[in-house]
């Protein structure tokens, strides 16, 4: 190893025995920066809600846009929840229904989608990152509410509303583009 090398390795282990010795606090500023919690996806939401446990394939369209296609229970097999602007927006298979603002199960959606779009406003400040996981406190509605994603990626891990008794783990989070509906063909929800 040459001289220089060996001077450059020197110095970046004398760096890192400062960081580790100087028992600074594991805020995100050690990380080059936040990832964008402002992109579109797809995730699957294991959902527990008090006594009830659903699954749902989430899509964050954009900013306040979501959409919750339910899985399970079979109950709610096909369900799907859309929430934008407008507010929401219901349907199984081709029937359309009302869903009312905070009844449970446009509650669940809104704090996940509420809460994890209050991260797309947080500076690094916000986060604490230990063991390659971000968390941080956003609130819905005046309550506290967890939310845990990867480091680098941003890829969603959990939610957790103690009030609200919810608790959410995401999984097979994946890029979401819409189909352009100039490239013709039929556009549905279920095809998108």
């Amino acid at each position: 190893m040459s001289n220089c090398t060996k001077k450059i390795a020197a110095g970046g282990a004398a760096v890192i025995g400062a960081l580790m010795l100087s028992g600074c606090s594991a805020k995100l500023p050690f990380v080059q920066s936040a990832p964008n919690f402002d992109s579109t996806y797809k995730v699957c939401a294991d959902i527990v809600y008090d006594d009830l446990t659903a699954k749902a394939d989430v899509t964050r369209k954009g900013a306040s846009e979501w959409v919750f296609s339910f899985t399970e229970p079979k109950q709610l097999n096909g369900v799907t929840l859309s929430m934008n602007a407008e507010g929401w927006s219901a349907k199984l298979g081709g029937l359309e229904f009302s869903a009312k603002d905070s009844e449970v199960y446009t509650l669940i959606p809104e704090v996940i989608g509420g809460s994890i779009d209050a991260l797309t406003t947080f500076t690094e400040e916000d986060f604490t990152v230990e063991d390659g996981v971000l968390t941080a406190d956003a609130e819905f509605e005046g309550k506290k509410v967890t939310v845990t994603a990867k480091e680098r990626s941003g890829e969603l891990i959990s939610l957790k509303c103690p009030y609200h008794k919810l608790s959410v783990n995401f999984s097979g989070q994946q890029a979401y583009t819409p189909r352009d509906p100039s490239l013709g063909g039929l556009v549905t929800e279920e095809a998108e």
